[in-house]
């Protein structure tokens, strides 16, 4: 990097924004060192910067003069997957998960992800693709797509959140003993809020197999982890309502006929 130029703190920090969602103020930071940066490993990690913020906030021509930009450095098909993954993650949390399944089918569908060096991004892709067809409710083919990002994956990055994606299609399927177990397999692994979602999808599978005991158990452990920001707290309550109704369904209060 050359003297004066932006350090790799400075790109940190705004790429800790960004994963905290803060993406405005991320973005702000990426402009400021796009201005200052000439060293080109240090202007293509801002620029990827600002593709990612830009996205997220739809910025597009923000996100459209960083792409150019991007195209002008070698190996630019490899910052098209990038790309494609920050849009994809974008338009999956606005609802838009048709259209980021087709941005990460064209990139699997090249031959880029089978590049050595690019196995962490084919896993990015994967992954991403199984949570495609999640939102859309094409549970088989979702089962598919994470079992081979499972397959790929060298860290486990997405594990909790894999293990989520196949429990709600597996219950989606009825297979309530299989999403019952995906969903257990959340609740040891530290995150609390989708540990959370994990037991209201345990009880879940228990209400549908008429468990209903072990289901309102499940129900009065979630109530006292609320609020949380992934569980609506209106289901969790319609949840137990429905158990307690079943359970007086099948054992009714004896009445006194005066």
């Amino acid at each position: 990097m050359r003297k004066g130029d932006v350090t790799e703190q400075e790109i940190e920090a705004a790429l800790d924004l960004s994963a905290q969602r803060k993406f405005s103020a991320s973005l702000s930071l990426f402009q400021e060192m796009l201005t200052r940066t000439r060293d080109d490993q240090a202007r293509m990690k801002v620029l990827l910067g600002i593709v990612t913020c830009s996205t997220w906030l739809n910025l597009n021509t923000i996100r459209e003069d960083a792409i150019q930009e991007l195209k002008q450095f070698p190996d630019s098909d490899v910052f098209d997957a990038f790309i494609v993954m920050a849009q994809a993650k974008a338009f999956i949390d606005s609802g838009r998960a048709g259209e980021a399944l087709d941005l990460i089918n064209r990139i699997l569908n090249s031959e880029l992800l089978e590049r050595e060096d690019l196995q962490d991004w084919r896993y990015e892709h994967l992954f991403l693709r199984g949570r495609s067809l999640t939102y859309l409710g094409r549970c088989e083919e979702a089962l598919c797509a994470l079992d081979a990002a499972h397959t790929a994956s060298v860290d486990g990055k997405h594990e909790t959140d894999m293990l989520i994606d196949r429990s709600n299609c597996l219950l989606a399927l009825s297979r309530y003993d299989e999403a019952y177990e995906a969903a257990s397999l959340v609740l040891p692994r530290g995150d609390e809020e989708m540990a959370t979602l994990a037991m209201q999808y345990m009880a879940e599978c228990r209400m549908w197999q008429s468990r209903v005991p072990e289901a309102l158990e499940i129900y009065a452990a979630i109530e006292k982890r609320l609020p949380c920001r992934l569980v609506q707290e209106e289901r969790i309550q319609t949840g137990i309502m429905n158990a307690m109704a079943y359970l007086e369904k099948q054992s009714p209060r004896k009445t006194t006929i005066q």
